[in-house]
């Protein structure tokens, strides 16, 4: 159960990463075009989702609870949409990632509520969640559209949001024996129920 824990939140670690880069791309080259961040953007939220779809069916598999199934699909659809209709980019982009902001946000806050009843430190969790959900929030109102630029702002946003998500995910990943002594307890519990 442990290396499978740990796989999982690697991978979602490397997606962070991965998230981070385009971030930094952003804010240090504002002058690139929508269009080819559009692209970037939606072939990472495409990829995104695909991990989280197939971390709910391996779960499921195992009796774990993680719920990335809706999210996952929506990821998929938003960025297949972006990738579809480039003359979205410009109109669509910023509320396509505050959405994928928050459907990540609160994945991270239903983790931290599956986790409460345990001693993990899931109330650290639920703050970062919180946290990222109020950078989703500022993201799809962006009140800071008319003073800095959209591939900027953008770039800020999923920096924030990587930042977040790998401190997250850090420290799931140290408290990893317990939250596996806990997921088995679990998985115990509802095989006992069926």
């Amino acid at each position: 159960m442990k290396e499978r824990f740990n796989s999982t939140i690697n991978s979602i670690i490397v997606s962070s990463i991965l998230a981070l880069i385009i971030g930094l791309i952003m804010v240090f080259f504002p002058a690139i075009s929508v269009n080819t961040i559009g692209i970037m953007v939606s072939v990472f939220i495409i990829l995104h989702g695909i991990v989280l779809v197939y971390m709910d069916f391996k779960a499921a598999e195992h009796n774990v609870p993680y719920d990335g199934l809706l999210s996952g699909i929506i990821s998929i659809l938003l960025g297949v949409l972006l990738l579809c209709k480039p003359s979205l980019v410009s109109v669509m982009l910023v509320f396509i990632i505050g959405i994928w902001i928050l459907l990540s946000s609160i994945n991270n806050i239903r983790i931290a509520v599956n986790l409460s009843k345990t001693e993990l430190p899931w109330l650290f969790i639920l703050l970062l969640g919180l946290l990222d959900l109020f950078v989703g929030i500022i993201v799809i109102f962006n009140p800071f559209e008319a003073t800095i630029s959209l591939t900027l702002f953008s770039g800020i946003m999923i920096i924030v949001h990587s930042v977040i998500n790998i401190v997250d995910m850090t420290m799931l990943k140290k408290d990893a024996t317990k939250i596996s002594e806990e997921l088995d307890k679990i998985v115990k519990k509802h095989k006992i129920k069926k």
